[in-house]
């Protein structure tokens, strides 16, 4: 993994020296709870931090490098693991084409690497879990913009997991920027005993496993900083995971609702 990131960002750097783009992006999110694929980790705040860097060139696209996080701030989920929860990193190559003036497609194809802490009684506080090789695909226009995430991990599941979704940016007075998103979300068998109880691959039925429906308000001072708040409420669709939340002790549920508050910069 370290060898990837590292030709991934000396690519990136050397492209200055070509005449390429270099730009980079990051946030801080203060999150109501730990979501991830539409499941419900841990019900308390965490806060998520997320960092890319990436390398353009006109027709060309390029290559980049980003990171998330997810850290509870109270720990008092009811599993053991550590605070500091996850860390994926991930190396892509991001490609744009104009259709037209106002129709754009944007796709990535990268490599995710899952690193979890461990439990708290464990000698071992880091694990390597999950490597994804993933594609991710938009069609940008002024109506409504299709978009879509498929995901094979190799490592752990040998299972796929893929999301679909409509978004529109709507521009309000003041430069604000509304987006509401719906997306749905689903895996076979293999992936999502990975993700939701009871995690067990017979007891779990593959296909749709959630939807959401959610609104992002964002507003840039500058091309360097902005801030942004999310709301988002997630149905749990898949009719085995819905019957096994309520009788497992985990802090997944059915249906719940959850938000973020944060900052962006830019570079």
């Amino acid at each position: 993994m370290k060898y990837a990131i590292l030709a991934a960002v000396a690519a990136a750097i050397a492209t200055a020296d070509a005449g390429l783009e270099v730009s980079g992006y990051g946030s801080f999110d203060v999150s109501s709870a730990y979501v991830l694929y539409g499941a419900r980790f841990n019900k308390d705040p965490s806060y998520w931090t997320y960092g890319e860097i990436n390398a353009t060139a006109d027709g060309w696209g390029g290559p980049g490098v980003a990171l998330w996080q997810n850290t509870d701030m109270t720990c008092r989920r009811k599993d053991d693991m550590r605070r500091m929860n996850e860390w994926d990193w991930s190396a892509y190559y991001r490609y744009g084409y104009d259709i037209s003036e106002e129709w754009q497609i944007a796709c990535e194809v990268g490599h995710t690497w899952y690193k979890y802490h461990g439990l708290k009684s464990s000698a071992k506080s880091v694990y390597k879990t999950m490597m994804e090789a993933y594609g991710r695909l938009e069609l940008q226009n002024p109506y409504v913009t299709p978009h879509l995430y498929a995901a094979y991990d190799w490592q752990v599941t040998d299972g796929t997991f893929a999301t679909a979704g409509l978004k529109h940016d709507i521009e309000l007075p003041f430069g604000i920027t509304f987006t509401p998103d719906m997306t749905v979300g689903g895996g076979d068998n293999r992936y999502l005993a990975c993700m939701y109880p009871p995690w067990g691959e017979p007891e779990v039925k593959g296909g749709l496993s959630y939807v959401q429906l959610s609104g992002k308000i964002s507003y840039w001072f500058n091309c360097h900083f902005g801030i942004h708040a999310q709301a988002a409420c997630v149905a749990i669709t898949n009719d085995r995971i819905r019957s096994a939340i309520d009788a497992g002790g985990s802090d997944c549920r059915k249906q719940f609702v959850w938000g973020t508050v944060g900052v962006d910069v830019a570079f």
